[in-house]
């Protein structure tokens, strides 16, 4: 593109960003989020958000793929990513008539940083392959989200009269990963290791007011939970080539084998609770001491042990095409923060199964931009950790994306990239979220890292 377009595409790209940013807040009233550790977001980014969530197989030398660590031994060039999201919500009750609460909400998705530690165009000064790739990764991301504000009036008893009782459940926070990845790359093989710090906070509130009573002593109760510990997972891909270049062994199409997982992941879980009545006359009743107070209680948790496995064919700069499966094992995930209806189950297994694509018209076109473009698609269907009477959640949905190239100054080219998805969180007969997102990644590469100059 001309420097025109590349302003004109960049300024465009940054205004709506802002514009997102800004208009997107946090004002999401997610019910589901209650239960467990809350709503657990996409460990992809958005060049996969726009192929169903492929990570097991996935590998590409100027995207990151954390899903499975050892496809960063393909990086290429250094890659700083930065994703955003928008999201749209539709809560449905269980006739599916009514729908009960719309809202939008969006933040910052992602930011990663990886490279590869040797440069590539040293093999192409010194006329010689290197027979090792090697890759690193710096990535920190959310993984799991708490936004909801549910108030259920109810009636009771109390004493002789049958009394309104107005219950409020808040909640906010979620949890977080920052991550190290690590991996090499032997001929068609590549291993990967990533290693991570999992934290957050959550808080849970719940308020009983009784609004028929005059001077009523409503009940505040909150729960704070802290979380940390470290996590680990490994990954492994094979490439099974099917042609390469005439006239070198460069690949030009072959089919990957993807596979990653790890044990349950241990952490530490501290919990601070407190309690009180108030008088809306009088405020905080200390004299009561049944109803008033805090309790500090240490536990552990775990996260889930899981594996994923994936196969996707390549034809380079033209066409992908993969499958992934998942399996988790959530015993014990969160102890305390385990939902009511999960708390007498000893294990919740959940799986994952997402298929998806990726067409590029013409790569080297040099005057039909809309061919350059990378022309994305997938869906997926999963089970979540979470139940309603036994039942499990589940979430289904369908994406698109578009990986837009730009060609920056000394031929450097970037991307930003778009993933829609749509889809649903529920069960049938019970409340179900409906949504549409939006994904917007950039991925700003460079292949200047690690070069060595030569002079004569």
């Amino acid at each position: 593109m001309s420097n025109f377009w590349n302003k004109t595409f960049f300024g465009f790209v940054i205004i709506l960003a802002t514009a997102l940013t800004a208009f997107a807040q946090p004002k999401d009233n997610s019910p589901y989020s209650r239960l467990g550790i809350g709503d657990l977001t996409d460990q992809f980014f958005a060049a996969q958000g726009g192929m169903g969530g492929l990570g097991a197989a996935f590998h590409d030398g100027y995207h990151m793929n954390i899903a499975n660590p050892a496809s960063l031994a393909r990086l290429r060039e250094a890659a700083f990513e930065v994703g955003l999201y928008s999201e749209y919500n539709v809560l449905t009750d269980a006739t599916g008539q009514n729908e009960q609460l719309k809202t939008w909400n969006g933040n910052l998705r992602y930011l990663s940083l990886g490279f590869p530690l040797k440069n590539p165009i040293n093999e192409v000064l010194d006329q010689k392959k290197k027979k090792v790739r090697w890759g690193m990764n710096f990535t920190l991301l959310p993984y799991s989200n708490v936004n909801y504000n549910i108030q259920n009036l109810t009636e009771q008893t109390i004493g002789d009269t049958l009394t309104s009782v107005n219950f409020l459940y808040q909640g906010s926070g979620g949890t977080y990963k920052v991550m190290w990845g690590n991996a090499v790359n032997i001929k068609n093989f590549s291993a990967g290791i990533n290693l991570g710090y999992f934290f957050g906070k959550i808080e849970n509130d719940k308020i009983a007011t009784f609004p028929d009573l005059q001077f009523s002593n409503d009940n505040y109760f909150t729960d704070d939970f802290l979380v940390g510990g470290f996590t680990w997972n490994l990954g492994v891909q094979y490439d099974h080539v099917l042609a390469t270049k005439e006239d070198s062994n460069i690949p030009t199409e072959f089919i990957t084998i993807g596979l990653s997982g790890n044990s349950r992941n241990k952490y530490n879980l501290t919990r601070n609770r407190f309690w009180s009545t108030r008088n809306p006359a009088i405020g905080v009743l200390d004299t009561i001491l049944s109803v008033s107070g805090s309790e500090t209680t240490e536990n552990t948790g775990y996260l889930p042990g899981e594996v994923a496995i994936g196969l996707m064919y390549t034809k380079v700069n033209k066409t992908r095409l993969g499958i992934d499966f998942k399996y988790q094992s959530w015993s014990e995930y969160l102890n305390d923060l385990v939902a009511a209806s999960d708390s007498g189950r000893e294990n919740v297994n959940v799986w994952r199964v997402g298929f998806g694509g990726e067409y590029i018209p013409d790569a080297r076109s040099y005057n039909k931009y809309l061919k350059k473009v990378r022309y994305r698609f997938g869906a997926f269907y999963s089970q979540d950790p979470r139940s309603v009477q036994d039942d499990q959640l589940l979430k289904y949905g369908a994406t698109v994306g578009f990986g837009l190239p730009v060609i920056l100054p000394q031929g450097k080219k970037s991307f930003v990239n778009l993933a829609f998805e749509v889809g649903q969180i529920g069960l049938e007969d019970a409340l179900r979220r409906t949504y549409f997102k939006m994904n917007l990644g950039f991925t700003l590469n460079d292949n200047t890292w690690f070069f060595k100059r030569k002079f004569n």
